[in-house]
């Protein structure tokens, strides 16, 4: 029986359960942690007033959400503010050098190509222009094959580039410096044309390093279709980083790897040879890539008897990678949900999986996807 404190108790961790996962799924870390800290307070006061066996069903709950507060960070690192697309303003004497330690920093990936599910089409190409030269040194000097140079990604949202550039620098070692635009642009004049010289300055200092740059549209667009004097500066400052990038500098090696949702948004420019030399294509991902993003997703929830991954990987046809993972994720919240709400723990069953997959909408259409494939053969990428 439900008393109506523990009624109370139930219905506030349901509340909170939920606010947390609306949280989560929109990137606000801080707020979900705080809120599943709240669900599970009230799950353990549930279950301090319950008996047998539904007391040990709430303490399993409440723990499991308790894991998901403490797996989030306590604070979210603010990000900086892109500047305008207009004229911009200078900057004060005081202020004439943004501080860039909060952004200019390097990480050492530890995944590998392996560890990224599908495309292996496009895994194939950057191994033969980002990897075999680095790890077979002397038979790439051998043929003339030059260490270094540029890579643009591109494709659907949520298939995995940012992913797979973080493997690359897992596999040949190299500090990995991950960029977005709003890091770099600035709204005092010049200061962003000097956050591209300190980011590259910082990974020539390194023998081996990758630059990687998210939305790059956004930091190089066509100057033919913008009327900011910001981006009339700073195109020509990334261009001339990025010339001659290809090959050693003494005895160090540098790559760049550019990810977009809308290539046909880059200025020509950066796609010339010496720059962007390789354009590779990231598709939706196959159902070999869907079946192991599903499993990879759900290897550590309850699954019952009689749930399929097959047939789950089946019913994924044209969603990205990002969704599936979104599929996963809401699969799981609704039995953990319901074992809140009613103290009765159960395992995740294929109408869970099923009823997310109906819920979430495949985030590319099919004239999105069109347009991608349509650039792949116009551009002769991979």
């Amino acid at each position: 029986m439900t008393t109506v404190s523990n009624r109370f108790y139930l219905d506030k961790a349901a509340e909170y359960l939920e606010q947390g996962f609306k949280a989560k799924e929109k990137g606000d870390a801080r707020n979900a942690r705080f809120y599943f800290l709240k669900a599970s307070e009230y799950l353990f006061k549930a279950a301090e007033a319950s008996q047998e066996p539904l007391r040990s069903g709430r303490i399993e709950v409440a723990q499991r959400i308790l894991g998901l507060a403490e797996s989030l960070p306590a604070e979210s690192r603010a990000q900086p503010q892109a500047g305008p697309s207009g004229r911009g303003e200078r900057a004060p004497a005081a202020d004439s050098t943004t501080p860039t330690e909060t952004w200019l920093v390097h990480e050492k990936p530890t995944i590998k190509l392996a560890d990224v599910a599908g495309l292996e089409q496009a895994k194939e190409q950057i191994r033969i222009r980002m990897i075999y030269p680095f790890t077979h040194p002397e038979m790439a000097k051998r043929f003339g094959v030059k260490t270094g140079g540029g890579v643009l990604l591109y494709g659907p949202p949520g298939t995995g580039k940012t992913m797979l550039a973080r493997a690359v620098a897992g596999e040949i070692d190299a500090a990995f410096f991950v960029v977005k635009p709003s890091d770099i642009m600035s709204q005092w004049v010049g200061i962003a044309e000097q956050n591209i010289g300190k980011l590259f300055a910082a990974a020539r200092s390194y023998s081996k390093a990758i630059i990687f740059i998210d939305e790059l549209e956004a930091l190089v667009p066509r100057r033919s279709q913008t009327w900011s004097t910001v981006m009339q500066r700073v195109v020509p400052q990334m261009l001339q980083e990025m010339e001659g990038f290809q090959g050693k500098r003494g005895d160090k090696a540098m790559l760049f790897m550019g990810a977009t949702n809308e290539p046909w948004s880059l200025d020509e420019a950066i796609l010339r040879p010496g720059r962007l030399d390789e354009k590779v294509y990231i598709p939706l991902p196959e159902k070999a890539a869907r079946l192991e993003i599903l499993k990879a997703n759900l290897k550590d929830a309850p699954l019952a008897e009689g749930v399929s991954m097959e047939e789950a990987a089946e019913a994924t046809a044209g969603y990205s990678g990002a969704d599936i993972r979104h599929i996963a994720e809401r699969a799981i919240h609704i039995p953990f949900l319901e074992s809140v709400k009613t103290g009765q723990v159960r395992n995740i069953e294929m109408r869970d999986i099923l009823s997310a997959i109906h819920a979430v909408r495949p985030s590319v259409s099919a004239k999105n996807l069109e347009r991608f494939e349509r650039y792949a053969q116009e551009s002769g990428a991979v």
